[in-house]
C-alpha cells in the first residue's frame, strides 16, 4: 500500500510537472524564435543598406553593372561575416549579380604616389587554381590556433608572389607561407607582438600562362574568408552549413518564392496589420532549426505599380538558420531541473503525509475496534453481575443476602460509571475540549498526597517507598493530580510483594520506578493507547484508560513523557 501511495502521488505530480514544463518550454521557445526573427530582420536590413550604398557609389560608372558586380564581389562577404549570414544580389528579372562565396580576400598595393601606398582589395577563388589538398593545407595556415606561450606560432601569413588582376579577381602566380611567432602578451594573455620568418616550403603554383592582357602585380597578401559568432566561434565559408545556405539562396525558385511572399506580406491590405513586426518572407523548420530567407528591395529605383506591388532594379536576398534551443537552453535547463527538484520534494512530502494519514486512520480504526472489544469485555462482567443480583432480588432468592446483592449492584454500577467517565474524559481531552487552569504547584506535595491514598496497598504488599527531591511547576493542578494518581496506582498494582517504589523529582523531571516484570521493548510505545492490554499478569482491575489519560494530559501541557525498563525496574516519567 505504501508503495502504491508513493507511486500514485509521484505519478500525478510528475505528470503536472511535465505538462507545466512543456507549456513553459513552448512559451520560451516561442519568445526565443520571435527574438531571433527580429535580430535576423535587423541584420538583413543592415546587409541590404550596405549593398545599397555600394550600388549608389557606382551608379555613375561607365560600365555600371560590371563595376557594381566587381565591388560587391570584394565587399559582400564583409557585410555578412557576422553569425553565418549568406546574401545574394539579384536584378529585378532574377539575374544573379553577386553572392557571398568561398573566395579569399587579397590585399595589395594598387598604386603609389610618392611615399604613399594605396591599398586595393580583390578576391581569389582557390578552387580555380589549386587542388583540394592544397586548399586544405592553406586553410590550415589561414585559420591556425592562437599561441599559449612565447615562441609558439601566432599566425601564418600567406603571400602572393606575383599575380594578375582580372577585374576584381586575382589570378595567382605563386603562394608562399610565412610563420609569425608570438613574442609579447598583454594582461589577458593575448599575443600583441611577434616576429616572422618565411618558410622554404611549401610553395603553391597556379600554372597560369600569362597572355599579356592583364595587369600584373608583384606582391599581395591573403586573408581568410570566415564567419564570426558572438560566442567567439569561427565558421568557414566552405563548411557544410554555409554551403547549404548559399545553395538555397542561389536557387532561382527560392528567389521567386521569396519575392512573391514579400509582395503578399507587404501588400497594402496586409502591411497595415504588421505594425512593428516584420517577419521573414520564407521560413523553413526542421526540428528546432529555423531557416529564414527574406528580400530587401533597393530603394534607389523602388516604385509602386498600379497593382499595388512595389518593384525595383535590385533585390538583396539574405539567409541564415538558427537553432532556437541554443538561446533557450540556458533558461530551460535551470527551470526544468529546479522545478523537477521542487516537484519531487513536494511529491515526497505529500506521499509521506498521505502515508502517515493512511496509517493514522488505520491505527485509529484498529484502536476503535480494540476499544469496542475492550468496552464490551469490561462492561460484560459488571453487567452480568448486576443482572444476576437483580434477578435474585426480583425472585426473593436468598433474601438473607439482599443487602449483599444491593451492595454488589452498587459497586458494579460505580465501576461502570467510572469507566464511562474515563471514556468521556479521554474523548474530551483528545478533542481539545479542555481549557487548562495553569498555576504554580509543588510536585512533592501532590506526590505525597497521592501516595497516601495507596498506603494500605503498600503496607499489604510490604512495598518499600522512597520519595526524593522537589520542584515547582506551572500546570493544571486537577489534571496533574490525575496524572500522578494514575502513575502511582499503576506502580502500586504492578510491584511485586516485598518490592520497592521510588519517586524521583528534579528541576526538570518527575519519575516513578517500581520493581516488577519488565515491559517488552516492542510494547513500550503501545501501552499509552486506550485499552491496550499487556499479558494478564500486568492487567489490573481499572478501566484500561489510565495511561491514555496520562498521555493526553501530558500532550495538553506540552510535556515529554515515556516508559522504560531500568535495572531498578519499570520507570514511568515526564519532563517539562
Amino acid at each position: 500500500m505504501k508503495k502504491n501511495i508513493y507511486l500514485r502521488t509521484f505519478g500525478w505530480l510528475m505528470g503536472i510537472w511535465l505538462v507545466f514544463m512543456i507549456g513553459f518550454s513552448v512559451y520560451v521557445l516561442s519568445v526565443e524564435k520571435n527574438k531571433i526573427e527580429e535580430e535576423f530582420m535587423a541584420r538583413s536590413r543592415t546587409i541590404g543598406v550596405g549593398v545599397e550604398r555600394t550600388i549608389n557609389d557606382y551608379q555613375d560608372s561607365e560600365d555600371k553593372k560590371t563595376a557594381i558586380r566587381e565591388e560587391l564581389s570584394r565587399t559582400l562577404n564583409s557585410y555578412t561575416d557576422y553569425q553565418g549570414y549568406e546574401a545574394a544580389v539579384y536584378t529585378k528579372e532574377g539575374g544573379l549579380i553577386s553572392s557571398t562565396n568561398e573566395y579569399w580576400t587579397c590585399q595589395y598595393t594598387s598604386h603609389r604616389e610618392g611615399n604613399t601606398h594605396y591599398i586595393g582589395y580583390a578576391v581569389l577563388d582557390p578552387k580555380k587554381w589549386f587542388s583540394a589538398e592544397e586548399i586544405g593545407e592553406m586553410e590550415e595556415y589561414l585559420y591556425s590556433v592562437y599561441p599559449v606561450k612565447a615562441g609558439d606560432p601566432w599566425y601564418y601569413w600567406l603571400h602572393i608572389e606575383g599575380f594578375w588582376l582580372d577585374g576584381a579577381e586575382v589570378i595567382p602566380n605563386m603562394i608562399r607561407v610565412s610563420k609569425v611567432l608570438a613574442n609579447d602578451f598583454n594582461e589577458q594573455e593575448e599575443a600583441i607582438s611577434g616576429s616572422g620568418e618565411r618558410l622554404e616550403e611549401p610553395i603553391y603554383h597556379s600554372d597560369y600562362v600569362d597572355a599579356g592582357e592583364l595587369p600584373y602585380y608583384e606582391q599581395g597578401a591573403i586573408q581568410g574568408n570566415s564567419v564570426f559568432y558572438p560566442d567567439g566561434k569561427v565558421r568557414l565559408r566552405s563548411d557544410e552549413r554555409q554551403l547549404a545556405l548559399r545553395e538555397a539562396l542561389l536557387d532561382k525558385h527560392v528567389f521567386e518564392e521569396a519575392i512573391e511572399a514579400f509582395h503578399v506580406l507587404y501588400a497594402p491590405e496586409n502591411a497595415a496589420n504588421l505594425g512593428f513586426s516584420q517577419p521573414p518572407a520564407l521560413e523553413v523548420r526542421e526540428g528546432f532549426i529555423y531557416r529564414f530567407i527574406t528580400p530587401y528591395l533597393y530603394k534607389g529605383t523602388a516604385k509602386l505599380r498600379e497593382d499595388g506591388i512595389t518593384t525595383g532594379d535590385y533585390w538583396v536576398l539574405t539567409a541564415n538558420e538558427f537553432n532556437i534551443l541554443t538561446g533557450a537552453l540556458p533558461i530551460l535547463i535551470p527551470v526544468w531541473v529546479s522545478c523537477f527538484l521542487i516537484f519531487s520534494f513536494t511529491a515526497g512530502i505529500l506521499s509521506t503525509q498521505t502515508w502517515k494519514t493512511f496509517r493514522s486512520r488505520e491505527e485509529m480504526e484498529q484502536q476503535r475496534r480494540n476499544m469496542t472489544n475492550a468496552i464490551a469485555h469490561d462492561l460484560k462482567t459488571p453487567l452480568a453481575v448486576i443482572s444476576g443480583y437483580a434477578e435474585n432480588l426480583a425472585e426473593n432468592v436468598h433474601t438473607e443476602k439482599r443487602e449483599h446483592y444491593a451492595a454488589g449492584i452498587q459497586e458494579n454500577v460505580r465501576r461502570c460509571d467510572r469507566m464511562v467517565k474515563d471514556m468521556l474524559e479521554l474523548s474530551r481531552m483528545e478533542s481539545g475540549g479542555v481549557i487548562l487552569a495553569l498555576e504554580e504547584v509543588s510536585l512533592r506535595e501532590i506526590t505525597e498526597e497521592m501516595l497516601s491514598r495507596y498506603e494500605d496497598v503498600f503496607t499489604a504488599k510490604a512495598i518499600t517507598l522512597t520519595v526524593d527531591g522537589t520542584a515547582e511547576v506551572r500546570v493544571d493542578r486537577q489534571l496533574m493530580e490525575r496524572v500522578l494518581d494514575n502513575l502511582i496506582s499503576n506502580a502500586a498494582a504492578h510491584t511485586v510483594v516485598g518490592g520497592t517504589v521510588q519517586v524521583s523529582i528534579t528541576e526538570e523531571r518527575w519519575s516513578v520506578t517500581n520493581t516488577g516484570f519488565p515491559i517488552p521493548a516492542e510494547e513500550l510505545d503501545l501501552i499509552w493507547q486506550a485499552y491496550y492490554k499487556l499479558d494478564q499478569s500486568r492487567t489490573g482491575s481499572g478501566s484500561g484508560l489510565g495511561l491514555s489519560i496520562v498521555r493526553s494530559i501530558m500532550e495538553l501541557h506540552g510535556f515529554q513523557y515515556g516508559a522504560e525498563n531500568t535495572e531498578a525496574g519499570v520507570c514511568f516519567w515526564f519532563e517539562w
